[in-house]
């Protein structure tokens, strides 16, 4: 390689052959890969990041490396550290030898994660991997090869360590989908059901695993990180253009929004999902029914206000015991109310009765628990007369009358049955939905808290007391 930065004239034909053997001595010699090892991977990075080397020579180092992890690591996974870090030079490429070669870079991407991904068990080696299989699906003909290799990760492997990179890549994938590949969408947003059911089935096979208190808090705050995340890239996909995108998303919230009692998700990350997750993009959504263009960028936007209204009651109705307790609830109650009342006024006749339809159940619900009261406040707020003010805009039946069971005695005895009334769903239309020709930009939000949370994770696993689960059941 030297000779190639300093312009001197390289055979390219030799030099090819010469990589091709001493990869195969290398796998050859697999009990003296620790002495082995350095020294080759110096001459692959030093292919690979050099100036003025040949794109054949460039690609064939870049595949040889993945064939490398794919042959070395199930027989060797006391290597996988060194072989692994092999995965963070293939981005250093080229561009155009990248784009070339996208469609090779991505079948062996599948064949790796098909072949070693039990013994890849660092974050930053799943990160890797992610990115890599990210980054060939930029070609359009390398999209369903890079996709199967998600899919396979998504089905068949997913740990703590890779949950949360799955789930972003799989945002990326959808989104790509819906603007560049309308035929692999509903494969790519079947993902989005299993990553839903992963999770469930994950907090599920710690139950009765021994746990020390210790252990206790750690799992518990990784299984709050794990479904704050799930819940935030679901919200981010419900206010997509795609009808069907929307749909999906607003399905698995829905989903995500039962199981979180189940999961056992810390209220104050309940309370974080509702307030700054899932209220923003039921307002903003809201407002764009109520917009004259709002047909154009965002069709049928009614449907998921709707979907949005239900998934949010449903979250309060099942977590409200919880919730109440929290500090933060009157900033909470304050943003349902500000989201509600905007759906009301979005002029939808559908979404204004099912804006007074969530909002009545949660007032009978907080009257009953003793919270709803003369004189309840905060140091800013009273929250008696402010909630009255605003559920009477969205509807002239909600007063403080309904709450005596003078006025509906039927309605009472439904809720001393435990019947809460149900929430009118506006129908789905089929999507009438041209797509849009501008550039995507994949999700780049800062998840810091996941993260952390698959690392300590990864360390209570790594003690022996709980067993790795990579399987779910759905």
């Amino acid at each position: 390689m030297d000779k190639a930065a300093a312009g001197v004239g390289v055979d390219w034909e030799a030099a090819d052959l010469c990589l091709d053997l001493l990869l195969v001595v290398l796998l050859r010699n697999r009990d003296r890969l620790s002495l082995l090892w350095p020294p080759v991977f110096d001459h692959l990075s030093a292919i690979i990041r050099g100036k003025g080397v040949d794109g054949n020579l460039v690609a064939a180092a870049a595949v040889g490396l993945l064939r490398l992890c794919q042959r070395l690591l199930p027989c060797k996974p006391e290597a996988a550290e060194p072989l692994l870090r092999g995965l963070q030079l293939v981005p250093n490429l080229d561009p155009e030898v990248a784009w070339i070669n996208a469609e090779v870079i991505a079948a062996e991407m599948l064949a790796l994660v098909q072949a070693a991904s039990p013994h890849i068990k660092a974050q930053w080696a799943w990160a890797s991997a992610c990115n890599l299989i990210k980054m060939t699906s930029v070609r359009p003909e390398a999209f369903p090869v890079s996709l199967e290799a998600l899919r396979w990760v998504v089905n068949n492997n997913l740990t703590p360590l890779n949950y949360v990179l799955a789930l972003e890549a799989s945002v990326w994938f959808i989104e790509r989908a819906a603007l560049e590949h309308p035929k692999s969408k509903e494969r790519c947003l079947s993902l989005l059901g299993r990553l839903t059911a992963w999770l469930e089935g994950w907090a599920a096979s710690l139950a009765g695993a021994g746990l020390s208190p210790e252990q206790l808090l750690t799992f518990s705050n990784a299984k709050s990180e794990f479904w704050l995340y799930l819940v935030e890239m679901l919200a981010k996909l419900a206010e997509h253009p795609d009808l069907q995108v929307r749909s999906a998303a607003t399905a698995r919230l829905q989903q995500a929004a039962v199981a979180a009692e189940g999961l056992g998700v810390l209220p104050g990350s309940v309370e974080r999902g509702l307030r700054e997750r899932l209220l923003p993009p039921l307002e903003l959504l809201s407002k764009k029914v109520s917009s004259k263009g709002a047909s154009k960028d965002m069709p049928q936007a009614e449907v998921t206000v709707s979907e949005l209204v239900r998934v949010v009651s449903k979250a309060l109705l099942l977590q409200l015991p919880q919730l109440v307790t929290q500090p933060g609830f009157p900033t909470l109650w304050l943003a349902v109310l500000s989201s509600l009342s905007a759906a009301a006024a979005s002029g939808n006749e559908a979404l204004s009765d099912a804006a007074a339809a969530a909002l009545q159940n949660l007032l009978i619900m907080l009257h009953d628990m003793g919270v709803l009261q003369p004189g309840w406040s905060d140091s800013q707020h009273n929250l008696w007369q402010h909630t009255w003010h605003v559920a009477h805009k969205i509807s002239s039946n909600l007063n403080p009358q309904m709450l005596s069971p003078h006025v509906n005695p039927a309605r009472q005895q439904a809720i001393a049955a435990g019947g809460l009334q149900s929430l009118p769903q506006l129908p789905h239309q089929p999507p009438q939905i041209a797509m849009q020709q501008q550039q995507q930009q994949p999700y780049a939000g800062n998840i810091p808290s996941p993260v952390d949370a698959a690392a300590a994770v990864a360390g209570t696993e790594a003690d022996g007391a709980v067993p790795v689960q990579q399987q779910a059941a759905a």
